[in-house]
């Protein structure tokens, strides 16, 4: 089963205590000089207060909602957040899982409302950046709209080779893509080989690969035979990263 967001669950943005100035992903969200600015300038971290609010999101509640007029970008501090949309008949689509450091909803930035639902799948961390005033303040900060820009060009580039990796009709070639980029961002990058656990079920994985979960059942159990990958439960073996990554 799918995990279902809370009755009446858009949460209401609070301030919390944690200032930027002590928040791990700064230099994610800020060049260098506008960081060092920061932790010597009451004046600016205060701007900076302005652009954003941090708060916590309950497991189960929703930062924003598909159709929501669109306002702001968010950014995981912690936690993790499942994307999922829903289609002309109600059936959900799930679209993909955000970690910390992502950012969430840069693919809304150009329409005037949110194109999809964003869940909390544990006790979570976010800031949400009002793109608005962003947008004035990098205009006064050309080193802040540079750093931005690069920051979601890059994330954006990854999500489209996600996109084009679902869009192929290889099953095996989306599970191994899910894989790789799922253990990369949970900071497995350099292992040959290791082991993690699954941050969903294997029917939300199949609804995710856009295929039936009987279809991935059998395709884990060809897998499991050989030397690439052992799936059981709610953990992956990855035997060779190597073999994986020729794989996609």
């Amino acid at each position: 089963m799918m995990l279902q967001a809370k009755n009446n669950p858009v949460i209401e943005i609070k301030k919390a205590p944690t200032l930027c100035r002590v928040c791990s992903f700064k230099h994610m969200c800020m060049p260098e000089k506008i960081v060092e600015d920061i932790l010597s300038s009451e004046g600016i971290n205060e701007i900076v207060r302005t652009i954003s609010i941090q708060t916590s999101v309950e497991k189960g509640s929703l930062a924003y909602s598909q159709g929501d007029n669109f306002s702001s970008i968010y950014v995981i501090r912690s936690g993790c957040f499942q994307t999922y949309s829903l289609d002309e008949n109600g059936e959900q689509l799930m679209e993909g899982l955000f970690y910390p450091g992502e950012f969430l909803a840069l693919d809304c930035i150009s329409f005037k409302r949110y194109s999809h639902f964003a869940m909390a799948r544990e006790d979570s961390d976010i800031c949400k950046v009002n793109y608005h005033q962003l947008e004035s303040f990098s205009r006064e900060e050309p080193e802040m709209a540079l750093h931005i820009s690069k920051a979601i060009s890059g994330q954006l580039s990854r999500q489209l080779k996600w996109s084009q990796a679902i869009a192929s009709g290889d099953v095996k070639k989306r599970l191994c893509s899910w894989i790789v980029i799922t253990s990369s961002k949970l900071g497995i990058t350099e292992k040959d080989s290791f082991e993690f656990t699954l941050p969903i079920n294997h029917y939300e994985i199949a609804k995710m690969l856009r295929m039936r979960p009987e279809s991935l059942s059998r395709l884990i159990k060809e897998l499991n035979k050989g030397d690439l990958i052992q799936i059981s439960n709610k953990k992956c073996l990855v035997k060779d990263r190597d073999l994986l990554l020729a794989q996609i």
